[in-house]
């Protein structure tokens, strides 16, 4: 890695940035990471942190505070507010759209190199990506609503900078991310908890493409040096069901599998699921929009990434595995 270039992480107390901010200071690189919350911070990275920079993404002179050490730089910009139709759309149009143009401004008025995060949800309906990712267009007439949708936005607005103000960015379209290092305890953790606490009530038939960040990490220094301006790569493993993973849980932990229901059915019981889990005071775990999910083509073409970076996806099995003795040494589980 370019050890006389700054690294900025954005969103770094989350599940993706807090990774990636980890891997660049084990590098030994010089890395700002910009964050919401200082008491997250304090947990995420102890005595090993990154220099801060406290914000709100959606205000852009909170984020120039990041540019404000020594350059070059390079952005790798995290931050988006992730959502299965549980939040608002102004918070996530706020977070992931707003953001996004003002990482792209700033990088543009600092002539950073931007690495954008983004997401396979953001893959219009009906396009079977090719081999290089030249087809993806991003639409977001073409998306779903909420977190799809804004995320296509965000990838829109890049790559018009890209070629409006020559902005030096790249797209990293990321499929569902597991592993050690999920601190915001995301949807598939709190699946996994309530499977090995015996409050899930059953699996239900679908899936999607669940690859380990740790294979990302990996190849960040590949990544920083090798991406190229206005070019798309993705990240993912292959198509895999909830199935599939609750078995790697319960071969591991000797919990009982459970029996698997069709997707119309947990369709009808979403008003309940959800009802139930606002008087407990916690997220759904099913909505309509994670179930719209599961019925999604997760099989994505993963070569330029192998063929760029040397991007080398583990086994599901053991990814499982490690994300469950990650929730145990958290103390979200007891195994």
């Amino acid at each position: 890695m370019d050890k006389k270039r700054t690294y900025i992480v954005t969103g770094c107390t989350g599940y993706v940035g807090n990774v990636f901010a980890k891997k660049l200071l084990a590098e030994g690189c010089r890395v700002v990471g910009f964050a919401r919350s200082r008491a997250k911070a304090e947990r995420v990275f102890g005595d090993r942190a990154p220099f801060l920079v406290f914000g709100d993404i959606a205000d852009a002179d909170a984020l120039e505070a990041c540019f404000a050490g020594e350059g070059p730089f390079t952005v790798l910009h995290t931050a988006a507010k992730v959502s299965i139709g549980e939040s608002s759309g102004k918070e996530l149009h706020e977070v992931t759209v707003r953001g996004t143009q003002n990482v792209a401004d700033a990088c543009v008025r600092h002539g950073a190199k931007l690495l954008h995060i983004s997401s396979t949800e953001a893959i219009p309906r009906g396009v079977r990506l090719d081999e290089e990712l030249h087809n993806y267009i991003p639409d977001p007439k073409r998306v779903r609503r909420g977190y799809a949708r804004t995320k296509s936005e965000a990838d829109a607005l890049v790559l018009r900078a890209v070629r409006e103000q020559g902005l030096d960015a790249s797209l990293l379209l990321f499929a569902s991310v597991l592993g050690p290092g999920d601190v915001s305890c995301g949807h598939m953790s709190q699946m996994m908890i309530e499977y090995i606490a015996g409050r899930l009530p059953a699996s239900v038939r679908g899936g999607y493409n669940d690859f380990d960040i740790r294979d990302v990490a990996d190849v960040l220094p590949a990544i920083t040096e090798r991406a190229k301006k206005g070019e798309c790569y993705l990240f993912a493993h292959e198509p895999d069901t909830i199935d599939e993973i609750l078995s790697a849980i319960a071969e591991m932990t000797g919990r009982k599998k459970l029996h698997s229901l069709p997707l119309w059915t947990a369709y009808l019981g979403v008003p309940f699921l959800t009802l139930a889990a606002k008087i407990a005071g916690k997220r759904p775990l099913y909505t309509a929009s994670a179930l719209a999910i599961l019925r999604t083509n997760a099989d994505f073409p993963i070569g330029k990434a192998q063929r760029e970076f040397g991007y080398a996806p583990r086994p599901l099995a053991e990814t499982v595995r490690d994300h469950v003795l990650y929730l145990a040494e958290q103390g979200w589980v007891q195994l």
